[in-house]
């Protein structure tokens, strides 16, 4: 079962990209303290809190293009454990086409019914911070899902 999100986002693909690329964009929307080795191969940390500290590594980079992790380390969302987390660009006009997509669930858990409207949320996020600059703080986020 996967989760596929797609949605026009008001800004270029190079914008767009760094929200996934680099540890400020991801902060910007959806981690609380991240950090990023931008590279095939290279190893992504996903801070939330605490108890929730992810890595995922690289699998696709493709500046302005797209990316995608393999998520390795997910305690406590075991279910979470070898998805593929990731985006694919394309520029259309001043906006980018954003075609999202979290692959390879074991099924459709209630988790993974949450994750997936969660990534909209988040998604809605994104785009805004793109198109606006805005942040909405980190201990806000998770009341939108």
């Amino acid at each position: 079962m996967d989760v596929e999100h797609e949605l026009l986002v008001p800004g270029p693909a190079e914008e767009v990209f760094a929200r996934f690329a680099t540890a400020s964009g991801l902060d910007a929307w959806w981690t609380k303290t991240s950090r990023a080795d931008p590279r095939v191969g290279g190893i992504y940390h996903f801070g939330f809190d605490a108890a929730h500290q992810w890595q995922g590594t690289v699998r696709v980079f493709v500046p302005a293009r797209a990316i995608d992790w393999e998520m390795t380390q997910t305690t406590p969302m075991h279910d979470w454990l070898g998805t593929r987390v990731g985006a694919v660009l394309t520029p259309e006009g001043p906006q980018t086409r954003l075609h999202f997509y979290h692959r390879g669930w074991e099924g459709p858990t209630p988790h993974q019914r949450i994750s997936s409207f969660c990534w909209a949320m988040y998604l809605r996020l994104l785009a805004r911070n793109v198109a606006h600059g805005e942040v909405v703080p980190y201990e806000r986020r998770n009341e939108l899902c």
